[in-house]
């Protein structure tokens, strides 16, 4: 069971990293949508946006494939191929942490690179991830001017039409009335639906070490003189294999609209992901409920 997860997510990985190196580009791509102006004339605030969000979609992609990468080797015991990982070694939950990245960076490059959003919203988009990374960033004060603070993202959110405003501890875009902004859970609500939601919510539960979560995987053994008790880990195979599934299917739709964005196809990616995620529930409806 080990193997096939170990192969799964390396097979995931691998379509990944060729998906990202992929340079085709079809004629009216949206991506190009962020060159605004003619050739020669300077660069708008509202390009330097558009850039600045296709760049941060870009970091997000290469961290999912960084977190692909992690999972490839959680399954995979130092004996090699057909090992038994012991209790101590089997991921446990850790593996859940790194599915929600993985799920954080799939929604991210969804959300920014959706091929059939028209460019204001685009911009909106710009405009409210770059607020949020802003606010949220904690670096020491650069005197580099190509590092944008705070003021400089409203600046140029500003110069494009738009309102900033302050939401409770974030930085927003005023729009019909109300105040919009970037957050995690929205956008994979937005990009993965209801389903992607509730994954978050499981997965988040169990990386925040909530006791509802991973007592939920937990065993107890009461000691025979009744003084104490002692835990472990449930191995959980049918949740791994489940889990699985559910990172191929998120992979797809980000290396769809990735793909979008450019305007060519992701044929291979989507074939491998949707063989994985298959092959993976196959595998967990052979196994009793764990």
């Amino acid at each position: 069971m080990t193997d096939a997860l170990h192969l799964a997510y390396a097979a995931l990985r691998t379509g990944w990293r060729d998906t990202l190196q992929d340079r085709r580009s079809g004629e009216n791509a949206p991506g190009f949508e962020r060159v605004i102006g003619a050739e020669d004339a300077p660069i708008t605030d509202k390009e330097l946006l558009l850039q600045g969000a296709e760049l941060m979609a870009v970091d997000a992609s290469k961290s999912v494939l960084h977190h692909l990468r992690s999972l490839t080797k959680m399954y995979r015991a130092d004996g090699g191929p057909g090992a038994e990982l012991d209790q101590d070694e089997w991921p446990g939950t850790g593996a859940y942490s790194v599915a929600r990245a993985v799920l954080e960076g799939t929604a991210m490059v969804a959300w920014l690179m959706a091929p059939d959003i028209d460019l204001d919203e685009r911009v909106l988009r710009a405009s409210l991830v770059g607020l949020w990374s802003a606010k949220e960033d904690r670096r020491p004060p650069s005197a580099d001017p190509d590092v944008w603070t705070e003021e400089d993202w409203k600046k140029a959110v500003t110069s494009c039409g738009l309102e900033v405003k302050e939401a409770g501890y974030k930085l927003g875009v005023k729009v019909d009335g109300k105040v919009r902004t970037f957050g995690q859970s929205s956008v994979i609500r937005e990009t993965l639906g209801q389903s992607g939601s509730a994954l978050y919510a499981e997965w988040s539960g169990v990386a925040h070490h909530a006791a509802w979560a991973v007592g939920n995987l937990s065993a107890y053994q009461i000691a025979e003189d009744g003084r104490g008790f002692r835990s472990h880990t449930k191995r959980g195979y049918k949740r791994h294999l489940g889990m699985a599934a559910e990172v191929a299917e998120v992979l797809v739709q980000a290396g769809e609209a990735m793909a979008g964005y450019w305007a060519r196809d992701c044929d291979d990616l989507s074939a491998v992901c949707l063989e994985m995620a298959a092959r993976m529930r196959d595998c967990a409806s052979q196994l009793p409920d764990d």
